[in-house]
């Protein structure tokens, strides 16, 4: 099953197409600034006041992951995605990621969304990433969880894993899903209450969003993100390559969380808040600087 658990860790080395900028002379482009734009790529729960944070969930997951961090940042104001055709949400027919980050900028300036911080886990921290990098104007911070801005496979490999999830029976999607998650936390019983949510993923979008994860490479635009950026890694075998891909941004700071695996902020709560309460403290989302590499 080491093939499943590649799928949600957005982070290895090696892929095929560099990461596209949308046009922007037409109506659908992400520039347009249209009040009460209302997205098709994402639904939105937004709880709370103050500084707007966006909370993007990675495969297969429900907004509800990021139930105990928005609790937990109560004085912000929280914006909590769930991306479509994931967990009994209505599919798209677009690339997701790539509609996603369109359609999420346009979400922030329509709702006229200042001093944003996006925090994204998995494929939220691939999208997060692309974001920032294509319009860094849009997002003054960045918090990524266990995700790097390139996928290991190539384009055959690709094809693959999507016609196998495309082509799954609702018993073998169920299972995947369920044996996939297994292993991404110290206590399985954590990931519980979102397994059957996301066994209810539309399996045409999560085999699409794999293959365009893994033909998507985004490492040569890591030097154009602007906003300062938190990585915050499982304590695992891919922290040297995470490492290596960011260290092109120029304001970043990698900080690994000892015995943790994917899921970082089920396996180690009070580490995961301390580090992104200190971001956010110390100018995370508008003057922080470390130099290049930095990590904890």
């Amino acid at each position: 099953m080491r093939w499943l658990v590649l799928v949600f860790l957005v982070a290895c080395h090696g892929a095929q197409e560099k990461g596209v900028r949308e046009p922007t002379d037409d109506d659908s482009s992400p520039f347009v600034d249209r009040k009460g734009f209302q997205p098709k790529s994402f639904t939105v729960q937004v709880t709370g006041k103050g500084r707007p944070i966006i909370f993007i969930p990675g495969l297969g997951c429900p907004g509800e992951v990021w139930d105990g961090t928005v609790k937990h940042l109560a004085g912000y104001q929280s914006h909590v995605l769930t991306l479509a055709g994931f967990a009994g949400t209505k599919p798209i027919s677009k690339p997701l990621s790539a509609t996603v980050r369109k359609e999420l900028a346009r979400y922030i300036r329509s709702h006229r969304l200042e001093n944003a911080v996006v925090v994204g886990h998995s494929m939220g921290g691939f999208i997060a990433y692309w974001l920032a990098a294509n319009l860094p104007d849009v997002v003054s911070g960045v918090i990524v969880v266990d995700a790097g801005p390139a996928l290991s496979g190539d384009v055959e490999e690709a094809k693959q894993l999507r016609d196998q999830w495309r082509g799954a029976t609702d018993e073998e999607f169920a299972e995947r899903t369920r044996v996939m998650f297994s292993g991404m936390t110290n206590d399985p019983k954590h990931l519980a209450p979102i397994l059957d949510d996301v066994a209810r993923s539309d399996r045409k979008t999560l085999g699409d969003a794999v293959y365009e994860l893994m033909t998507t490479d985004l490492r040569d635009e890591m030097d154009e993100i602007k906003a300062p950026v938190l990585v915050v890694l499982a304590d695992g075998g891919l922290q040297d390559r995470i490492k290596q891909q960011v260290a092109p941004i120029p304001h970043h700071e990698v900080v690994v969380l000892k015995n943790t695996h994917h899921f970082v902020m089920y396996d180690d709560p009070e580490g995961f808040y301390r580090a992104i309460d200190r971001f956010l403290a110390e100018g995370g989302a508008s003057a922080r600087r470390e130099p290049p590499g930095h990590a904890r």
